[in-house]
């Protein structure tokens, strides 16, 4: 592989032209570019981007923070369906992505503080949940860029986050059900701490509301993240003197604990009791019958967030942007009267 002392040699020009052709530097007139171009073509050259990234002082990469402390998050389908929308994003703008541990214990913020310094990173993304007001104070001091992933707990928070419009879709799921020929619909929760499961709750009681049918407190039920514990509140559901008719599950492991209760209880799902669960997993397809899902587009979600990292790579002084992404619903037997 030649280098580029190689390169302009054989074109017959100085490094700095071959480096000012490589970067569209439009001092560089069109007959000197052309020829150029044709060299670096004829000898297959490939310009190496950390020895870019030096000689201009920027990074052609953005930093993924993660903390492996927190398996559950790390191991969830979702996380690699965001990567994937974010990588899909910066491949397109030739910047690549690395992971980093960010520990809740230990040296992680010395070391992202070094990655800064050091001019290794352009940008960071990272999950709200590990964006501490810490962190917050020393990214803004820095004025570093980054984008949340998933609304922060505090919303007036200045800056750039995304995440699934979860109230839409607790309003859409209200919404098909009540079309669907349903009227006395309860609602599975999971941890009743996490922000995306309050605005989902919220979307159910808002749309019941519109209906004018308020929400009956008893058909509400935190059943944490576990089949097991869904069950439970299911069959106590199901054992209320005016049961349910119709169930919205947070996520499909709720559903699956839920669908057991049902089971049990001899009910036929949609004819006596319909159900609906958020998350559009494989598992909706497969299971009997097929289950109606609320679809949370977590691939668009990651790409997003790219993108406003992107806008504020380019412009630090940029006013901070929120971005919801729509939820729609995925019809299937579950819910079908």
């Amino acid at each position: 592989m030649p280098n580029i002392k190689e390169i302009a040699k054989a074109a017959g020009v100085s490094t700095s032209t071959v480096s000012r052709v490589l970067n569209n530097n439009q001092l560089i007139s069109p007959e000197t570019r052309e020829h150029v171009i044709k060299i670096i073509r004829k000898h297959n050259y490939v310009p190496n981007a950390m020895a870019r990234g030096l000689s201009t002082q920027k990074a052609n990469t953005v930093a993924l923070l993660v903390n492996i402390e927190d398996r559950e998050s790390f191991d969830n389908i979702f996380f690699h369906k965001v990567m994937f929308g974010i990588e899909n994003v910066l491949y397109k703008n030739e910047l690549s992505l690395i992971i980093s541990n960010l520990q809740a214990h230990g040296d992680g913020k010395n070391r992202l503080t070094k990655m800064i310094q050091g001019k290794q990173i352009q940008g960071i993304i990272l999950p709200s949940f590990i964006l501490t007001p810490e962190l917050i104070k020393m990214l803004k001091t820095m004025k570093f860029p980054f984008v949340a992933l998933g609304e922060p707990e505090n919303t007036a928070a200045s800056f750039d986050w995304v995440d699934i419009n979860n109230a839409q879709g607790g309003q859409q799921a209200v919404q098909h059900l009540i079309e669907s020929g349903y009227r006395r619909i309860a609602f599975l929760n999971g941890s009743a701490r996490e922000v995306f499961n309050q605005n989902r709750l919220a979307g159910y009681r808002s749309m019941l509301a519109q209906k004018g049918m308020p929400a009956d407190e008893a058909l509400i039920a935190d059943c944490g993240a576990s089949k097991d514990s869904a069950y439970v509140a299911m069959s106590r559901l199901l054992n209320l003197p005016s049961p349910p008719d119709a169930v919205i599950c947070v996520n499909n492991v709720i559903s699956m604990g839920a669908m057991k209760a049902i089971a049990e209880k001899n009910l036929k799902i949609p004819g006596e009791i319909g159900i609906i669960s958020f998350d559009n997993f494989p598992i909706a397809e497969l299971v009997e019958p097929k289950l109606t899902t609320v679809d949370i587009d977590v691939f668009e979600m990651g790409a997003e967030a790219a993108k406003l990292l992107l806008r504020l790579m380019e412009n630090p002084n940029a006013h901070h942007q929120v971005s919801l992404i729509s939820t729609s619903i995925q019809s299937r037997e579950s819910t079908k009267k």
